[in-house]
């Protein structure tokens, strides 16, 4: 299901604020001139007139707060020079080397036709020198999510190959794939830091970054077509259930589809290492992605083998198995009092939660008793642990999203239920927090 139009407008103007105001980027901006020679390529304007650098002045973290306390006439990077950005050559090289840091990734650079065209393809893009410049801060600035978007550039590009797509798609699917996060650029890195917990005006901003990044490429129309409508669509679902629009597979282009289960893959090499947890996450949300992408993925990864030593200790999966048993056992109680008619404010969680059962349903397991799977395999099957465990990760990833999106509903509907269905609602709903509390 769509966003009503409402919602819409007000990501698509959280998007254009922070690009407006992007104090996060020119911190970063300012903070490499320190380092590095960056020239303003022209004058540079506030949106009421007033010229804050002229052109040809060599920028400086001192230029920082008169920068920050203007909105700007035109984004800053289009006004700015850097004369050793990263070029395309360069980027290939960098994909290459954080690709080979990857063991399963190294059998693909090892096989010298594809290693060429791959080489042959990133050789010949054309980064624009704005883009550029936003390439070399992420590199400075967000190592980290510099090397996500080579290593999900490496993937796609691969997948695209393999898949044999017309060379303009694969050009928009390596470009859109190493800027498929530039909207992050324009978001507070203390925000997005690991132990920071996101309130949810927080994350508001983090959910329109594929809107931010479109704006931001759709100013540059040399790029391949469809390359910044691949950012804005990275996060959409084929079931309707990403993000930011909720758009329906119908409306998602064929570069988003590969964009997207190679942004995952990368997402679990940097978190795991690559093996055949991959192919078991992408296979429990099988209505989410793209079949072909899927299958070429379970190719990429097929012989990746799990390393021992990652594997969780055993008593605290069983734990986390039995918890979440017992909130599946809770949600059977609790849709048996639904009706018809008081079911209604709780259609997102009915659909969400039945969705969840019926996934953990069709890759054989029941959802009530999934502790007694791993204790039947025990440890002569280790594969059946890795699949448990991958299983318990992505449960407890969609119930933490399924947690949030009943904290912003709530208010709505609560007050419509019943008193008897209140009170069952929210002795499901300690359930629920008791799994996913971290």
């Amino acid at each position: 299901m769509n966003l009503p139009e409402n919602l819409k407008n007000e990501q698509d103007f959280l998007a254009r604020e922070a690009i407006s105001e992007s104090a996060p980027f020119i911190k970063a901006v300012t903070e490499l001139a320190d380092k590095r020679e960056i020239l303003a390529s022209e004058d540079i304007y506030a949106s009421n007139g007033m010229k804050l650098v002229s052109n040809g002045a060599r920028l400086s973290g001192g230029f920082y707060d008169r920068l920050v306390a203007h909105k700007l006439l035109r984004p800053i990077e289009q006004s700015l020079s850097l004369a050793d950005a990263l070029d395309s050559v360069r980027l290939a090289a960098l994909i290459h080397d954080q690709a080979g840091r990857v063991p399963s990734l190294s059998p693909v650079l090892g096989q010298p036709d594809l290693r060429e065209q791959l080489f042959a393809l990133f050789g010949d893009l054309n980064i624009p020198a704005a883009l550029a410049l936003k390439l070399s801060v992420m590199q400075e600035d967000r190592p980290k999510l510099f090397q996500h978007g080579l290593i999900a550039a490496m993937i796609s590009t691969v997948l695209g190959i393999r898949a044999h797509l017309p060379r303009e798609e694969l050009q928009a699917l390596a470009l859109a794939s190493v800027f498929h996060d530039v909207g992050e650029l324009c978001i507070d890195p203390a925000i997005l830091a690991t132990e920071h917990h996101m309130t949810s005006e927080e994350r508001r901003h983090l959910y329109v970054h594929p809107i931010t990044g479109f704006l931001i490429l759709r100013d540059f129309p040399d790029l391949p077509k469809g390359t910044a409508n691949a950012v804005l669509q990275h996060h959409e679902r084929l079931d309707g259930s990403g993000y930011p629009y909720r758009l329906p597979g119908e409306q998602i282009t064929v570069i988003s589809r590969y964009l997207a289960v190679s942004e995952v893959a990368a997402s679990l090499l940097e978190k795991q290492g690559a093996d055949k947890r991959i192919n078991m996450k992408l296979r429990l949300n099988g209505k989410k992605y793209d079949v072909r992408a899927i299958a070429l993925i379970g190719q990429l990864f097929s012989d990746a083998q799990p390393p021992s030593a990652q594997m969780p200790d055993e008593v605290q999966v069983m734990t986390r198995l039995a918890q979440v048993g017992i909130v599946f056992e809770g949600w059977i109680v609790l849709r048996k009092t639904l009706s018809s008619s008081n079911a209604e404010p709780l259609s997102f969680l009915v659909e969400r939660v039945d969705g969840m059962r019926r996934m953990v349903i069709e890759i054989g397991f029941d959802p009530c008793r999934l502790g007694d799977a791993l204790a039947m395999a025990g440890n002569d099957n280790p594969e059946t642990g890795m699949e448990l465990t991958v299983l318990l990760d992505e449960l407890e990833w969609q119930f933490k999203a399924l947690s949030r999106e009943i904290e912003r509903k709530q208010p709505e509907w609560h007050a419509r239920l019943p008193a008897a269905l209140k009170a069952g609602f929210d002795g499901w709903l300690e359930q629920l927090h008791q799994f996913v509390r971290e």
